[in-house]
């Protein structure tokens, strides 16, 4: 009987997932993404407060910076295929093409900058440094990967003052606090194997379990009907932190007037999701706490931003710059849940165990290399262009559809057009997400999602990839 009540508890549990996947930032501000964020030597617009607070004692006037970004994600999942086995194993499953259905993701910056002297320079932005919202069919009958998520989102904003100083006319330094607020969540549907759903096979399970075999029809009866209403159940779950804290430091070094260097350090910060709600619809009658209250903590990530810019004539200057991102600080994480009950014949009180998850991640350092360039067309065009490589977080046994990240190849153009006080930058970003293929058991984090302890296991095997198209304009006002 114990090792019964375990096995549903565990079977609970494991419908309850937070949210997980590789979230970033593909650029902030039109003119800086333009040049495919290669600019942490070159930057001298309000986003400076970003790429490198160092940097804002290049703006001379007052600058008011707005703008947007509109992102369109395109992503496929080809040859889902999950393989059943165990004693109540079901037929496996088989479904090519699921596209997502993403909204068009809005996602606005702002910036000011003011000289408060020759050498102390006051800014400010408000930007979002990770960001995801993905959407896919609902409909676990053509989605079958809704079983694991249909519907995951971050998003980390955050208002940063800053100040930079110039310490001679070759050096400056620059810092700034990010003061961030995070919002997280996902949605997914609840997989239970067909043969939990019969009465006669469940009643056999029952026994088997040490249920005397003249209740076990009864139990049986119980347990299949109880496992028929968590069948498609939709398990959403939100997060939300109260605020959390970050810092950007940054240098800048002008060897002459070829070369610039710059250097920038992002801190990371601890989030911790107090405020979390777990919820289970429709309402049950068998499985009750359909609302939890839950916790967890998952920390962004620092990097470190090294850039060279070189100007080749007048018109013409370049940039490479180097990234790494230290995401080995995702290595796992752990979801607390209120006690849960199930309120049934079978289990009347608390079932022990079952209030905690624990999720592997496993992410890995990456390097990135970007470049950019910018050509000043006339005395009011600049033409601008970028590209960078950014290698996947996400190994292959914690690869999972909250976000089926993978290698991805970063194209970036622009224009700027200058007024007398007026600038108006635009951007369009085009990013090929290298297709990558999942071996038939590879991840666990597929895996569980439709396998359950000591009953059904499932192996589950996918390939996916695709493309995100961005377009965004900024305009900047010189007071």
């Amino acid at each position: 009987m114990k090792k019964f009540l375990l096995s549903s508890a565990l079977l609970l549990t494991s419908a309850l997932t937070a949210f997980a996947g590789h979230v970033d930032t593909y650029g902030i501000g039109s003119k800086a993404t333009a040049m495919g964020g290669a600019v942490t030597a070159g930057i001298d617009d309000p986003y400076a407060v970003y790429y490198n607070p160092a940097a804002m004692v290049n703006i001379k006037r007052p600058t008011l910076s707005i703008g947007t970004h509109l992102v369109d994600p395109h992503l496929t999942i080809k040859n889902f295929n999950v393989k059943n086995s165990g004693t109540l194993a079901d037929g496996d499953i088989n479904v090519d093409g699921i596209k997502d259905e993403s909204d068009l993701l809005v996602v606005p910056h702002f910036g000011y900058v003011h000289p408060l002297n020759d050498k102390l320079t006051f800014g400010v932005a408000f930007y979002v440094p990770y960001g995801l919202d993905l959407k896919w069919n609902p409909n676990e009958n053509e989605n079958p990967a809704a079983y694991n998520t249909f519907h995951s989102w971050y998003l980390r904003e955050v208002l940063t003052p800053s100040l930079s100083y110039k310490v001679n006319d070759k050096l400056s330094l620059g810092a700034g606090i990010s003061i961030g607020k995070a919002k997280a969540g996902n949605e997914r549907k609840r997989y239970v194997p067909e043969k939990m759903k019969n009465a006669q096979v469940m009643a056999a399970v029952a026994q088997a379990n040490g249920i005397p075999s003249a209740q076990a029809p009864a139990v049986g009866a119980a347990l299949a009907a109880a496992y028929t209403e968590l069948d498609g159940a939709h398990i959403k779950m939100e997060y939300e932190d109260n605020f959390n804290l970050s810092y950007n430091l940054g240098a800048l070094y002008k060897f002459n007037d070829k070369w610039t260097a710059g250097l920038t350090y992002r801190s990371y910060s601890k989030i911790k999701f107090d405020d979390g709600d777990a919820n289970v619809n429709p309402e049950m009658q068998y499985w009750k706490n359909e609302h939890l209250d839950t916790t967890t903590a998952v920390d962004t990530p620092d990097t470190i931003q090294l850039g060279v810019q070189y100007q080749v004539t007048p018109k013409l200057k370049v940039e490479a710059d180097l990234v790494r991102t230290f995401w080995s600080r995702i290595d796992s994480y752990t979801v607390k849940l209120d006690d849960y009950l199930l309120q049934s014949e079978i289990a009347p009180t608390l079932i022990p165990g079952a209030n905690e998850e624990y999720f592997k991640r496993n992410w890995k350092d990456t390097w990135q290399y970007r470049l950019g360039a910018e050509y000043k067309l006339n005395d009011r065009v600049d033409l601008r262009a970028g590209y960078y490589y950014d290698p996947t977080v996400v190994p292959e046994d914690t690869f999972d559809v909250l976000w089926p990240d993978s290698d991805k190849h970063v194209f970036s153009g622009g224009v700027g057009v200058h007024f007398k006080r007026v600038d108006v930058d635009t951007v369009i970003q085009y990013i090929l997400i290298k297709e990558v293929s999942v071996a038939s058991g590879a991840s666990h984090n597929l895996d569980d999602s439709y396998s359950r302890p000591g009953m059904h296991d499932a192996d589950v095997a996918a390939t996916a990839g695709g493309h995100i198209w961005s377009f965004g304009v900024t305009v900047s006002y010189k007071f």
